[in-house]
């Protein structure tokens, strides 16, 4: 399982073997049950972990109100990314939804490797960089769409997330409530059929 961290970090920045056998040393396998939290809010997220089989989403509480943010799938690195960064308490939960395996790294570890091989630099680089892109998608995808268009990139960019996912859950991360995306998905399925 660990090697699927080794080949999402070559395809960042292809490593040498010295470095690749330093990650799979430091990398660590965990598993979680579906609905099992790998992250509470107010809890300091001190690792970065590759989804390797399974389904994770990051959600906030406003008011009581669950707010998903990221559905992250096989092949995405989840953390906290503003607790990750500052080593601080954060206010996101992290959770299964499905039975799902993490390949982790520490975050001392990581740092560590950035000392040791200067290189790694650039993996952690063109993550983060991949990560602030996905971010401004996101928040061009609430500021900017009508709710069809939210849901027409939904289904381009997350194809199979529909059966794995509940629609509370994609309503909440398209910014409406579970009424309009029952709308808006019977008017696009009816106009597409």
């Amino acid at each position: 399982m660990v090697e699927k961290m080794i080949e999402k970090l070559n395809s960042l920045a292809p490593m040498n073997e010295v470095l690749a056998d330093r990650v799979r040393a430091l990398a660590k396998i965990t598993t979680f049950a579906a609905g099992e939290l790998i992250l509470r809010e107010g809890q300091v997220c001190n690792r970065a972990c590759l989804v390797v089989e399974g389904l994770t989403r990051s959600y906030y509480l406003n008011e009581g109100v669950d707010i998903t943010s990221r559905f992250m799938e096989e092949g995405f690195i989840v953390t906290s990314w503003p607790s990750y960064y500052t080593q601080k308490p954060g206010n996101e939960f992290i959770e299964a939804m499905e039975d799902t395996s993490l390949a982790c790294l520490n975050y001392s570890d990581i740092q560590q490797l950035y000392i040791d091989f200067p290189e790694f630099n650039i993996n952690g680089r063109r993550q983060t960089e991949y990560a602030f892109y996905l971010s401004e998608l996101r928040t061009l995808l609430l500021r900017k769409h009508t709710a069809e268009e939210k849901y027409k990139y939904f289904l381009h960019n997350h194809p199979t997330l529909m059966q794995r996912v509940a629609l509370k859950h994609i309503a909440t991360y398209l910014g409406m409530s579970e009424e309009t995306l029952s709308r808006v998905r019977s008017r696009f399925h009816k106009n597409n059929s």
